[in-house]
Formats: C-alpha cells, sequence, structure tokens
C-alpha cells in the first residue's frame, strides 16, 4: 500500500509538475498587490483541490454525461496556453498590467485568473485529470483503500499552492530585468507543452 501510495504522488507530481509554477505565477501576477496576490493563489489551489476531487471521485461518469473526452479537454486547454505563452513572450500581459499596483483588482478578475489559466489548465490540467482517473480505477469498493489513494491529490495541491506562496515571496526579492528574462524563457517552454498537448490531443481524437 506504502508503495502504491508513493508512486502515485510521484506520478501525479509529474503531470501536475508544481515546481514550474514558481516562474510561471510569478509572471502572471507581475504587478499585482500582495493582496490580490493572495487571494488569487488561494482560489487557485482551492479550484484545482475540487477539480480534481471530483475526477477522482466521479471519474469517467462526469466527462460520459457531457460527452467530453480527454482530447477534447488537451486541445481546447493547449490553445488556451499558446495564447498565454504568446502573451508572455511578447510582454503583452505587462502593457496591460502596468498600472494594476495602483488600481484594485475587483473579484471577478481575481477569481478570472485563479480559475484560469491557473487553476485548469496548468494545475489541474489535462494531465492531472488523467492521472487522477488512473488511480481511482485502481481503487476498490474499499471506502480506506479509496482514502488513501485520495492522498496524492492533497499532497500535490499542498505543494502547489506553497510553490506559488514562494513565487510571490521570491518575486518581490529580485530585479525586473529578471523576471522578464524568466518570464520570455518559460513562456517558450510553455508554448512547447502547449503544442504537446495539442498534438496529443488530436492524435487521440483522430486515433493517429
Amino acid at each position: 500500500m506504502l508503495k502504491e501510495l508513493l508512486e502515485n504522488t510521484i506520478l501525479l507530481f509529474v503531470a501536475v509538475d508544481p515546481i514550474a509554477l514558481i516562474p510561471i505565477f510569478a509572471s502572471l501576477t507581475k504587478g499585482f498587490n500582495k493582496s490580490d496576490i493572495k487571494k488569487i493563489y488561494i482560489q487557485a489551489t482551492i479550484v484545482a483541490f475540487f477539480v480534481l476531487a471530483i475526477f477522482y471521485l466521479l471519474g469517467t461518469s462526469v466527462l460520459d454525461i457531457m460527452g467530453i473526452s480527454m482530447s477534447s479537454f488537451k486541445i481546447i486547454g493547449g490553445l488556451f496556453l499558446i495564447a498565454i505563452a504568446f502573451q508572455m513572450v511578447l510582454e503583452q500581459r505587462q502593457s496591460r498590467r502596468e498600472n494594476t499596483a495602483e488600481v484594485a483588482l475587483d473579484d471577478v478578475s481575481i477569481q478570472s485568473i485563479a480559475i484560469f489559466p491557473l487553476a485548469i489548465p496548468l494545475i489541474a490540467g489535462p494531465g492531472a485529470m488523467t492521472t487522477a482517473l488512473l488511480i481511482a480505477e485502481s481503487n476498490e469498493s474499499n471506502s480506506i483503500e479509496i482514502l488513501i489513494n485520495f492522498i496524492p491529490i492533497f499532497i500535490i495541491i499542498i505543494i502547489a499552492a506553497l510553490s506559488m506562496w514562494l513565487s510571490a515571496n521570491l518575486s518581490k526579492r529580485v530585479g525586473p530585468t529578471i523576471i522578464i528574462v524568466v518570464e520570455k524563457i518559460f513562456g517558450i517552454l510553455l508554448g512547447a507543452l502547449a503544442i504537446e498537448f495539442v498534438v496529443s490531443g488530436i492524435r487521440e481524437s483522430f486515433n493517429l
């Protein structure tokens, strides 16, 4: 049981990749005040937790009811991430946020960023959703096993929250030049990851 718990935790860690959230979160929240950044990562953590919990507990039933395939998630999530990566590389996000330090964000704007792209698909993305489904498939009717197999999801969500908290603190201590360089580098990497999502989704949709 301990071995399976460790394997599931490692598998979900790779799928979510919470370490990569550190520079991405810093670039997405650049220019926001401390209070708004805190609201964003708290809401993103809560939303991502409930999304993965739903996929774990309800599994394929949700997808079957809505008529949605995981390949469709990969395609649409990848396309949106490509748009975000494009903005990160060309610094278009900064042009819209240069005055946000003085202007308070409303709750709708904060929730929008927290839900997309942070909670979905950067934390609870297609890979994480698929992994949650795979972990759930190994469950038997034993309620204790269901609870134990849920522990990796809880652990990874906590690590993701710590990564965003760490990002918020580090971004205040490094110069703007470093943030810009990191933003461009990870914008390119995020774009490559997004293309992988789209390609994978197309392959699965058309059985290529």
